[in-house]
């Protein structure tokens, strides 16, 4: 008889996958990387880069590149990590030492093209290296204006980046105007904008292979004395920048025309096509459609949504996830509705903030409401809606309300989900919908675990049938919102429904203020182009550990 290797094929793809994995995740990483830039009046700019890193056995150095300097000079290069250690400075480095010889050092490989700033990675572990140096000239002098086009991080670094964060100051602390000077950004998934007398650039995606950071600037005459001056205008500058980005997509062309006409003619004939097409689908996912009992996707409630957003016909909803993430705040004990005496004596119910509990591991968006409860709460950490209103109506917190309104407006669309994998989660979620819209058929001998209800109750909230559910809950064990204090809080029909609408109306608010903020190829700011940015200084490929 012939016997079958499967078993031992099977062993040996599971060792590889293992191997692999094992490699992958052992490599260096880069979770953070924050850089300030301070600008001199004469154009000269002071950088410091500040990354927080997984350092493992893997290569004996950490490396910046800086080429296409048109001019400008490195100098006083100096490094630090977390356990305050100066590095020693030995000037031109040799690439080809040891490990433990470029530990606690740094210098600088000269090239024909530039330089690249290195120092040693030392004992592996989560390590933090701030590194400072100046780029003499970095604003010139141009006939129409002063400015920069500059690229702060490299093309191709690795390990990649997963969040970028720059602010640009004055040294003198003089704060850059919106209608006087300009802004734009390049090559990196985020936003560039003005925030309180600074220009700050983020990423809102981790950098992959094609990403950079290219941020461009421009200044009226006066504002800086800069020594270095260019021939030509700062216009013809931009003009180059704006090559292959999207800050042209206003330009008309005959080929817009073209597209313009064929969509007006076509338009009805796809929304009609594209109706009976998502019809077809909910059908598919709808039809003898069986109860779901467990929490689908993971918990994970904006991808739940994105879901539920790409089947509707028309439109989009987000309230209901802004209120299922505050009712998930309050289960794992991150806010609570708790009874505080007012300034007349009289009780009342309040939101109180504590500390977010896991914070890495909770979803994004949740963690940023976190955040933006905690700061509009103040010292005190009891949320008042008129706080939560005023805070994020203020153009001082729009670096953070920015960001959490693009964070939440994610748009999904009924194609994502046509594979039979993901077909078999969306079947689990309207299964769950279905289940509790069905609640008030249960007894109690059929409901599960009453851990379960507060999710139960999140996910109603959700799906826009809270009120029904909770009156079914209530209707089957009346006894456990009485027994169960954060289950009380959560089905709270009188304090809930004020911080509902309060922040509802401001994340509206914030949105529409955003919009608004963007018009970006005039320089105010805004998303930033993944392509153009030509004629830059500094940065080039690469840079990371090797």
């Amino acid at each position: 008889m012939r016997h079958s290797n499967r078993p031992l094929h099977w062993f040996a793809a599971i060792l590889i996958g293992w191997l692999w994995c094992s490699c992958a995740l052992s490599r260096p990483s880069l979770s953070d990387l924050s850089i300030r830039v301070m600008l001199s009046e004469n154009g000269d700019a002071r950088i410091t880069e500040t990354r927080h890193m997984r350092i493992d056995s893997e290569g004996t150095e950490v490396y910046v590149v800086i080429g296409n300097l048109n001019g400008s000079r490195i100098t006083d290069l100096s490094v630090t990590d977390e356990s305050g250690q100066n590095y020693t400075y030995i000037g031109e480095w040799d690439v080809d030492r040891s490990r433990a010889e470029k530990s606690g050092r740094c210098g600088i490989v000269t090239k024909s093209d530039g330089y690249e700033l290195c120092w040693g990675l030392g004992e592996s572990g989560d390590r933090t290296y701030i590194t400072s140096y100046t780029v003499t000239n970095m604003v010139k002098g141009y006939d129409d204006a002063d400015g920069f086009n500059y690229m702060f991080v490299a093309e191709g670094m690795s390990p990649e980046p997963e969040h970028v964060s720059l602010v640009i100051s004055r040294a003198d602390g003089k704060p850059f105007a919106e209608d006087t000077a300009a802004i734009w950004g390049f090559r990196f998934d985020g936003y560039v904008s003005f925030d309180n007398g600074n220009i700050v650039a983020e990423t809102t995606e981790p950098f992959d292979r094609h990403s950079a950071m290219i941020v461009m600037a421009r200044f009226p005459h006066g504002f800086f004395t800069p020594e270095m001056t260019q021939g030509g205008t700062f216009e013809e500058v931009k003009e180059r920048a704006f090559e292959g980005s999207d800050y042209n997509d206003d330009d008309f062309d005959i080929v817009g025309l073209i597209i313009f006409i064929c969509v007006i003619v076509c338009l009805p004939l796809l929304l009609i096509a594209y109706l009976i097409y998502k019809w077809w689908q909910r059908n598919k996912v709808t039809k003898d459609l069986e109860w779901w009992r467990d929490i689908p996707l993971g918990g994970r409630l904006q991808e739940a949504n994105n879901i539920l957003n790409a089947y509707r016909y028309f439109g989009s909803d987000y309230n209901n996830l802004l209120s299922a993430c505050i009712l998930r705040l309050i289960n794992i004990g991150a806010i609570s509705i708790e009874t505080t005496t007012g300034k007349d004596g009289k009780l009342k119910q309040n939101f109180v903030v504590h500390d977010l509990p896991d914070e890495p591991k909770q979803e994004r968006l949740v963690g940023m409401i976190h955040n933006i409860f905690r700061q509009a709460a103040g010292d005190d950490t009891i949320l008042e809606p008129r706080e939560l209103r005023n805070w994020m109506q203020s153009r001082e917190n729009q670096s953070v309300t920015d960001p959490f309104v693009q964070t939440l407006h994610t748009q999904s669309y009924i194609f994502k989900y046509t594979s039979a994998e993901a077909r078999q989660s969306v079947q689990q979620l309207f299964g769950l919908k279905k289940y509790l819209k069905d609640f008030s058929l249960l007894n109690e001998r059929h409901v599960g675990e009453l851990s379960l209800w507060k999710e139960y109750m999140i996910y109603a909230t959700l799906f826009g049938i809270a009120d029904q559910v909770i009156r079914d809950m209530k209707r089957i064990n009346p006894e456990y919102f009485n027994m169960d204090d954060i289950a009380n809080q959560m089905a709270d029909d009188m304090t809930l429904p004020t911080i509902y609408s309060t922040f509802h109306n401001s994340t509206s608010r914030a949105w529409m203020s955003k919009a608004e903020r963007e018009a970006r190829a005039s320089g105010r700011g805004g998303r930033a182009s993944f392509g153009g940015g030509g004629g830059f200084s500094g940065g080039g490929f690469g840079g990371g550990v090797r």
